[in-house]
């Protein structure tokens, strides 16, 4: 699949192309780039998390310089893969740079390879995805070439940022969360589960079993059925029968 677009940014070339090449501009410019440092001259890893029609990828990638004749033009290669969702991803990109009066005009193109479960969403998703991605890039670019501070889009979590915001479950069934701040207490009946304590209100302590003055409720009261070694057997009711029907003919 073949990709390409052109677009003005507010600088001048040497500009331009010199924040091309710097890994902390384009990694706050990119949108979903959590990571991007430069190996070396030439090569660069990082990590990209993006959603793309409700399928989310998180691909490590490395990229490696194969061209540099600055400030005019820049080839690159890209690989990246999920192993999550079984996909990788391959990009040869060219990008040019050309002076546009007091601007840049910056022109892109792509050869881009999929294979997995990315590769079987088809071009029109990527398409259209790949058009609101440089919406995007283009206006953090254009304020970082400009000098300006980069406005913060909205943050895709990592997976260890979901990791550590998803309750942990415990064997009980209730969230670890829950079971450290505010106690569990265990309900008296026969086959319930435990019930999670009152939690202690704010700036308040709270012990194992819920908050400092907590009561626990008291059993509930249910009827006793006899013990079995209790319960009158069909001998001792047989002698009873025996011995009033003998009572009865004495009178």
């Amino acid at each position: 699949m073949q990709l390409g677009s052109s677009f003005l940014v507010p600088a001048d070339p040497i500009t331009v192309f010199e924040n091309f090449l710097e890994p902390a501009t384009m990694k706050a410019c990119i949108p979903g780039c959590e990571e991007l440092v430069r190996v070396d001259e030439t090569h660069y890893q990082g990590r990209l998390v993006n959603t793309v029609a409700h399928v989310k990828f998180n691909a490590a990638f490395a990229a490696e310089i194969l061209e540099l004749d600055p400030p005019r033009q820049v080839r690159a290669l890209l690989k990246g893969e999920d192993m999550r969702l079984g996909s990788s991803l391959q990009l040869n990109a060219t990008l040019a740079v050309e002076p546009d009066g007091d601007a840049s005009l910056v022109t892109y193109t792509i050869e881009m390879a999929l294979w997995g479960k990315l590769g079987r969403l088809g071009e029109s998703i990527f398409r259209r995805r790949t058009a609101e991605v440089e919406q995007q890039f283009v206006a953090a670019f254009s304020a970082a070439c400009a000098g300006q501070p980069v406005a913060a889009e909205s943050v895709t979590p990592s997976p260890a940022q979901v990791s550590a915001a998803t309750p942990e479950l415990t064997g009980t069934g209730v969230p670890a969360a829950v079971g450290a701040g505010a106690g569990v207490v265990t309900d008296p009946r026969p086959g319930s589960g435990p019930a999670a304590a009152p939690p202690a209100p704010a700036g308040e302590p709270a012990t194992a079993d819920g908050p400092v003055g907590y009561v626990q409720p008291a059993p509930v009261d249910r009827p006793q059925r006899p013990a079995p070694h209790q319960r009158p057997g069909v001998w001792q009711r047989l002698v009873a029968t025996v011995r009033r029907l003998f009572a009865g003919g004495r009178h």
